[in-house]
């Protein structure tokens, strides 16, 4: 049993260092100027992808910031709006009051009209009346049994005009 064959295995070594000698002239130079390459890509789409979180994020920001002055602004319109309204209730109301009152004050005064349209019919019936019965009395001289007899009958007579 050779232990070592001294010949064989410098052919090996200096196989060896030929092949790594142009592994490393034609093969390993290209082979790490991909992986360089390649990592560059990588590091500048990890450049990329973190620009587009922080514009992602200052867009966020912004987009909030403009919610939130869209909402202030829309509670303010609806305040202006609730104002608004009220202000037009409360000038409804007063109309309303104003035309209330009016009617009112023109219902009382086509009563009183009335009332003394009626007060003066009813002196004028009541002139007429007395003035019919004084005609009676004078034109009919009459006893007390008479006179009874013709209050009686104008008495009947009012109570006729009065239903």
């Amino acid at each position: 049993m050779d232990l070592i064959n001294v010949p064989q295995l410098l052919t090996q070594i200096i196989g060896f260092l030929i092949a790594f000698w142009i592994l490393s002239s034609v093969g390993f130079k290209p082979l790490l100027k991909m992986l360089d390459e390649r990592k560059q890509k990588i590091a500048a789409d990890f450049a990329a992808a973190e620009r587009a979180r922080a514009d992602m994020e200052r867009l966020k920001g912004e987009f909030e910031a403009k919610i939130k002055e869209i909402e202030g602004t829309a509670r303010a319109r609806v305040a202006e709006a609730v104002k608004e309204g009220e202000k037009i209730q409360a000038q409804i109301v007063e109309e309303g009051r104003a035309k209330a009152k009016e009617s009112l004050d023109k219902a009382l005064t086509d009563i009183e009209r009335e009332k003394d349209k009626a007060l003066a019919e009813m002196r004028s019936t009541m002139v007429n009346s007395v003035l019919f019965a004084t005609e009676r009395v004078i034109s009919q001289n009459l006893d007390d049994a008479g006179h009874r007899k013709l209050i009686e009958q104008f008495l009947a007579e009012i109570e006729g005009v009065k239903k």
